[in-house]
This record gives C-alpha cells, sequence and structure tokens, in this order.
C-alpha cells in the first residue's frame, strides 16, 4: 500500500507534517481529506476524486493532478511547483494566499471559485474555465490564457499585460475587461474581439 495511502487511512483522512515522495494515488476514491503542513515531490494524483479536500500550507513540486476531481476543496498558503493540472477539477473551490509557478493548468476547471491573493507565475492556462471566478487580489503574471474562458469573472484591477490573452472568451458586453489592465501591444487582440479590423 502506498505510504500516502497508508497515512490517510491511519489517520481517519487527517495527514499532518509529512513528506511524500513519488507517491501515487492515480485512480482512486479518498472520500474526504485534510492535509496541513505537508510536502509531496513527484507525486501523482491524475484521476484521483476526493470529496472537500483540504489544503493547508503544503507544497508541492513535480506533482501530477492531471484529470484529477477535487470540486469543492480548499487551499490556503499552499505553494504548487512544475506541476500538471490539466483537465483538473477545482470548480466550487476556495483558493487563498497560493502560488502556482510553472505550472500546466490547460483545461483546467477554477468555475465559480473564490481565489483570494493567489499567484499565477508563468502558468499555462490555456482553455482553462475562469467562469465566474470572485476574485481578490489576483496576480497573473507571465501565464498563456489562449481561449481561457472568463464569462463573468470581473477582472478590474487584475493586470494581464504580462499575459498571452489571444482568443480569451468573455461576454458579449465585454464586462468582464473593465478595468483590467493591459499592455498596448494586447490591444489589437481585444480590437479583435469588438470586431474592430486595424487598418
Amino acid at each position: 500500500m502506498p505510504q500516502l495511502l497508508d497515512a490517510i487511512e491511519a489517520n481517519d483522512g487527517d495527514v499532518r507534517e509529512l513528506s511524500f515522495l513519488e507517491e501515487d494515488l492515480s485512480l482512486l476514491s479518498v472520500g474526504h481529506v485534510e492535509f496541513e503542513d505537508c510536502t509531496f515531490e513527484a507525486c501523482s494524483f491524475s484521476e484521483t476524486q476526493a470529496a472537500r479536500a483540504s489544503f493547508e500550507r503544503c507544497t508541492f513540486w513535480g506533482c501530477d493532478f492531471s484529470n484529477a476531481r477535487l470540486p469543492t476543496s480548499f487551499w490556503r498558503d499552499c505553494v504548487l511547483r512544475e506541476s500538471r493540472l490539466v483537465g483538473c477539477d477545482l470548480h466550487h473551490s476556495y483558493l487563498v494566499r497560493d502560488v502556482f509557478r510553472d505550472c500546466v493548468c490547460s483545461y483546467a476547471n477554477l468555475a465559480e471559485g473564490k481565489l483570494e491573493q493567489v499567484t499565477f507565475h508563468g502558468c499555462d492556462l490555456h482553455e482553462a474555465s475562469l467562469s465566474q471566478l470572485r476574485l481578490k487580489r489576483l496576480e497573473l503574471d507571465g501565464c498563456d490564457l489562449t481561449r481561457a474562458e472568463l464569462f463573468r469573472t470581473r477582472l478590474q484591477g487584475v493586470d494581464l499585460s504580462g499575459c498571452t490573452i489571444a482568443g480569451i472568451r468573455v461576454s458579449d458586453t465585454f464586462a468582464e475587461l473593465r478595468g483590467a489592465k493591459i499592455g498596448i501591444e494586447q490591444a489589437p487582440e481585444l480590437m479583435g474581439l469588438l470586431g474592430v479590423r486595424i487598418v
């Protein structure tokens, strides 16, 4: 039995102050789990399912959450580096003071979540579902938002100037973009959304 799964079962889903290396929980359903002050390196949660999972002060390095089902999960003061969240389902989740650095989050579903003081640095978010998010101090630095869904997510005050925003999907009124910050070189992309041609 993997050490991680053993720790979950031995502690009734409440795991604290442990480190895990190259553990594999792929394709497993683990129910409700809570992790605090844990470190995960090169662990796989691919297609893992968990109900209302909670992660506090955890660090993930080179981990794989591809197609994991973690809706309504809670993440606070976590750091994820060089990890894969391709197709990861995090809808209705609550993220607070988390940092995603150099992560692949394409096709991830964060819809209807709440993000407070969350940073995405150098992340691939293309075609991610970022609809109906409630945001407070979101930071996007050097991220790829190509064709990301942003319906009814207010980006007021969010700096998009260092990001790729080609083909982002917003509502017909473009209300999502009001008050967002963009670079001059990004203007043609937004003009294209408006149906305006620069000649």
